[in-house]
């Protein structure tokens, strides 16, 4: 019975671990992961060294700072595309490329993260996101001011509070009165924009992807070089982002 105890206690600690590193803004050192999961230094050491041997998580020999590994990417990339919503997901957000010739994205909200759920190359590539399951602040992008302006003000805050929100380009929006004040915007007119806030030259439009009870779960970006938009593409843009968000949303409620 004590030994089952023990194993019991090790994969939650395990799980712990690769949570906080997932989790985490940037990567953290032992020292942090110890401090922050109280987990005493011998056990710890033990079952990173595991993690690691498998490939879940990375270790850099300069920084010696942790980070999620190929295969924890890998499994995370195989769940994402293993499931009905996000092949729904997938097929819109990668008609919509093909109809417009632009990267497109769509992601859901962790915490105060972007998680990026698919992704489609345009004909020029341009775009903050490396690959499936990456995340990105989501004050800093259409997509995330998007989904939290679907939530509550409080909740916002909640999320937001004691962060510092991380500054990516000049225009990149860091006092949480602008923010919130944006994402009202966001609410009201059914869409966001995201003015060279995560990359330069890039603009980018967003629309919720919402579920049979009208709640958004997910939202559909497109990005244009910026030297390409006028008033009349950016509301041509706009319209066409809005109906595959809508179009996506209409074959999950079909699920």
């Amino acid at each position: 019975m004590s030994g089952k105890k023990t194993l019991v206690k090790s994969a939650s600690r395990v799980l712990d671990i690769i949570e906080y590193i997932v989790n985490s803004a940037k990567p953290q050192t032992f020292k942090g992961i110890q401090e922050a999961l109280d987990i005493p230094k011998s056990s710890l050491s033990y079952l990173l060294q595991d993690l690691l041997t498998r490939d879940y998580i990375h270790c850099d020999s300069d920084t010696k700072v942790y980070y999620p590994g190929l295969k924890l990417i890998q499994v995370g990339a195989a769940c994402i595309n293993n499931t009905d919503i996000t092949r729904e997901i997938s097929l819109v957000t990668k008609q919509l490329s093909d109809d417009l010739g632009e990267t497109t994205h769509a992601g859901i909200l962790e915490g105060r993260f972007v998680v990026y759920i698919a992704k489609c190359h345009g004909e020029k590539e341009l775009s903050a996101v490396r690959t499936i399951g990456f995340k990105i602040p989501a004050h800093a992008t259409g997509v995330g001011k998007v989904l939290l302006a679907a939530l509550p003000e409080q909740e916002v805050k909640n999320r937001l509070a004691g962060v510092e929100l991380e500054r990516y380009t000049e225009n990149t929006i860091v006092t949480e009165a602008v923010l919130l004040s944006e994402l009202k915007k966001v609410a009201a007119q059914g869409y966001a924009i995201d003015d060279q806030e995560i990359i330069p030259g890039g603009i980018c439009v967003a629309a919720p992807i919402r579920d049979k009870d009208h709640k958004t779960i997910a939202a559909l970006s497109i990005t244009i070089p910026v030297f390409r938009v006028t008033s009349e593409i950016l509301d041509k843009v706009i319209a066409k982002v809005q109906a595959a968000a809508a179009t996506a949303s209409g074959r999950l409620g079909r699920i």
